[in-house]
């Protein structure tokens, strides 16, 4: 079912009305009027998989229009950077698994890898390579609004798209929030790649020429030289670049950045909450956490519906010569980039 939408522009009073109400989320930027489109989630606590089917289109939802210059000049002019913590990942590093374990009625509200962060990632990047201008005051804006508390809420925390990752800059200078930098080994990247088909490969490869176009990286590789990369060879460099981003991140913002690997967090699960707990502030005691109350949570956890996550299946399905395969790429993608042989810096203690 099509979504219903309700294209409106708003007077300074609606809009400040619109702005000051947390149930219209930022769903999306439209790039052809430069507004942004805000889908009204109702007075229930916004749900991940409802919002999404909202976006799709197979929720009926309605939406407004605001432009995104009026949206800065009323959420933004003049205010102190807002607080909103966010985790920065690489994929198939239980990205999910931890949000929801830190994703609790009342104490902490997490939004899940919100849309509207990659359209403005892109509008970045457009901008930077047509020398239009800065357009930092668009991640502002968006920033703004995606940290308004749901009522009965009292933090919020994004789980950032990673091809929303160019936007780290933006949000370190525009927020006063924590960043967790999650990540997994190079060769788990490659094996979560492969198992599940087209889709998550096309979903690497956009992710490896949106890296790439980063000056940081552009230098490095021909046109005709990409042709003759296979997917292989494509998802380990986009887990390399996003491992160099966030190595440069963390070398430059201190105590509010940490770095988490997905196996310290397999690990330790309980250990790994209380310590993110505490490294985001979030409101009374880690022991509120689903993952602390429910003995199930990690067995049954998936971020889709019954999928649950197994360390010891990670090969599952793979044919011995493409296992082996996989660790001959990586391998070879770390002589492009040695530094990321070693973890990343400032890891999160657990202690």
């Amino acid at each position: 079912m099509a979504a219903l939408e309700r294209r409106q522009y708003w007077d300074s009073d609606g809009a400040t009305r619109l702005i000051a109400d947390p149930r219209w989320f930022p769903a999306a930027l439209d790039r052809a009027t430069g507004a942004i489109r805000l889908l009204d989630l109702g007075r229930e606590r916004p749900n991940w998989r409802a919002i999404a089917q909202m976006q799709s289109g197979r929720q009926p939802a309605m939406y407004a229009a605001l432009p995104a210059a009026d949206a800065y000049r009323f959420a933004c002019a003049g205010t102190a950077p807002t607080t909103l913590n966010i985790i920065w990942h690489t994929s198939y590093c239980c990205s999910t698994a931890i949000a929801t374990a830190l994703d609790v009625p009342g104490v902490n509200l997490c939004l899940y890898e919100p849309q509207i962060l990659v359209d403005v990632a892109e509008a970045r990047r457009e901008a930077a390579q047509s020398g239009k201008g800065d357009p930092g005051w668009l991640s502002n804006a968006v920033l703004h609004l995606l940290a308004r508390p749901h009522p009965g809420e009292r933090s919020v925390l994004v789980k950032a798209p990673p091809a929303a990752n160019g936007l780290i800059a933006d949000a370190a200078a525009r927020t006063g929030g924590n960043m967790l930098f999650l990540y997994c080994d190079c060769e788990s990247f490659l094996r979560a790649v492969l198992r599940y088909g087209e889709g998550r490969r096309r979903a690497v490869r956009y992710l490896f020429n949106t890296s790439r176009s980063d000056p940081t990286f552009r230098w490095r590789w021909d046109e005709r030289s990409l042709l003759a990369l296979t997917d292989l060879e494509i998802a380990a460099l986009a887990w390399q670049m996003q491992m160099s981003r966030f190595r440069g991140a963390l070398g430059i913002h201190g105590p509010r950045a940490a770095s988490l690997d997905c196996a310290a967090f397999l690990a330790a699960p309980k250990a790994t909450v209380k310590a993110l707990w505490r490294f985001f502030g979030l409101p009374t005691t880690a022991d509120a956490s689903p993952l602390c109350t429910d003995p199930a949570f990690l067995i049954r956890h998936a971020k889709f519906d019954g999928e649950a996550f197994c360390a010891q299946d990670q090969d599952k399905g793979l044919h011995p010569d493409m296992i082996a395969d996989i660790a001959r790429t990586a391998q070879a993608s770390f002589a492009l980039f040695p530094e990321n042989r070693s973890p990343l810096p400032q890891a999160l203690p657990l202690l």
